[in-house]
């Protein structure tokens, strides 16, 4: 129930309203919230949720604008300036059509942490067990990591 509570906080927090209201909201004092926030997993939380809120208004703003910019494109191609229609013909085609990269790569970061939440290098694993040259035989999936993060079960 307190998680429930707190993560609560967490979210009106990161809306921005005030400490009072929170309290309020969760049915908690004011100086219980203050103390939450002291807790640095919490400071964690909301700001991964302050800055959650922001670029999803961003893309808000961004998506706003998209008519804008297209009535823009449209103008520029039907306009006399025929270097400016090149252009806008080219952003455009780079964007959405033939010449648009298709396949976009997205990068995983991944990070490991200790059981007392300490940050963990992968790089001892890594340097043991490199990654083969080429692609991996049969085409399939490497053998996932062990319980123990070093590629080996420690009981067997």
């Amino acid at each position: 129930m307190r998680e429930l509570r707190v993560c609560r906080a967490i979210r009106l927090l990161a809306e921005g309203r005030d400490r009072e209201e929170v309290a309020r909201a969760v049915g908690a004092l004011p100086r219980t919230v203050a103390a939450w926030e002291r807790d640095e997993e919490f400071r964690a939380l909301l700001a991964c949720l302050g800055e959650h809120r922001r670029a999803r208004d961003a893309l808000t703003a961004l998506d706003d604008l998209t008519p804008v910019a297209i009535a823009a494109l449209r103008r520029a191609l039907d306009g006399d300036d025929n270097t400016l229609a090149l252009r806008a013909a080219r952003e455009v085609l780079e964007r959405v059509g033939p010449l648009a990269e298709r396949s976009a790569v997205q990068t995983i970061r991944v990070e490991y942490g200790s059981r007392d939440g300490k940050p963990v290098s992968a790089a001892p694993w890594a340097n043991r067990n490199p990654a083969p040259s080429g692609p991996l035989q049969g085409g399939g999936l490497r053998e996932a990591l062990r319980q123990d993060g070093d590629g080996t079960d420690s009981d067997g």
